[in-house]
């Protein structure tokens, strides 16, 4: 999602989850474009080993969730953006 692309997109989705569960989780391709924080936190929801596998619960409390801005603040980009699709 972050990359906005689907992972192994251009697979069968049962290839995709062979691929998935053999490889392990497809990488970012320039994680440097993303924060640490963000690094971390995706790291931490997508282990493939169930046990090394934050809960919800522990994600909800991952830096990366508790220090986003309330969804309120998105509004206006939400409204900017659709101004332009229909001045297009």
């Amino acid at each position: 999602m972050v990359e906005q692309e689907v992972p192994y997109w251009n697979e069968t989705s049962v290839w995709a989850q062979l691929l998935t569960g053999t490889g392990g989780t497809p990488k970012l391709r320039q994680p440097n474009l993303f924060s640490p924080l963000l690094r971390d936190f995706l790291s931490c929801c997508l282990q493939t080993d169930e046990a090394q596998r934050w809960s919800a619960k522990e994600l909800l409390q991952h830096p990366f969730v508790t220090s986003a801005k309330p969804a309120s603040t998105l509004a206006p980009l939400i409204i900017s953006t659709k101004k332009k699709k229909t001045r297009m």
